[in-house]
């Protein structure tokens, strides 16, 4: 292995833009320049892209709350509906109940009817 050069106290590094070109004829600083400028693009592009994201994760997210919103709201009508429901079937059936109870009685007092008609009857035949 051939020995290292230590590198002369004379010798001083040159700025940038005195740098050697590349072997495409491009000086290394416009090369550099230009990866930084499409790298800076590309960056800005992804910012706006997440930006844009994040508003539209902001829309979904507030769509979703109002979503579970309308579901819990709707949940709660049909527990009220169905308590109504189970009311009105307690009453129906009371009422139920009731009209053949007086049905009944609307049988017997024409049964009544019927004998005080024929008791009628008879005391005027007599």
């Amino acid at each position: 292995m051939p020995a290292k050069r230590k590198k002369s106290a004379s010798r001083q590094k040159r700025p940038k833009s005195a740098r050697k070109s590349s072997s495409s004829g491009v000086s290394l600083d416009v090369s550099i320049d230009g990866h930084h400028s499409m790298l800076r693009e590309a960056l800005k592009d992804v910012a706006r892209e997440l930006s844009q994201l994040r508003e539209e994760k902001s829309e979904l997210e507030s769509t979703l709350d109002s979503v579970a919103s309308d579901i819990n709201s709707t949940q709660n009508k049909e527990v009220n509906f169905k308590e109504q429901l189970h009311k009105l079937s307690s009453v129906e059936t009371a009422l139920s109940v009731k009209r053949q109870r007086i049905r009944k009685k609307l049988e017997q007092v024409k049964e009544k009817m019927g004998k005080v008609r024929a008791l009628s009857s008879k005391m005027e035949s007599l």
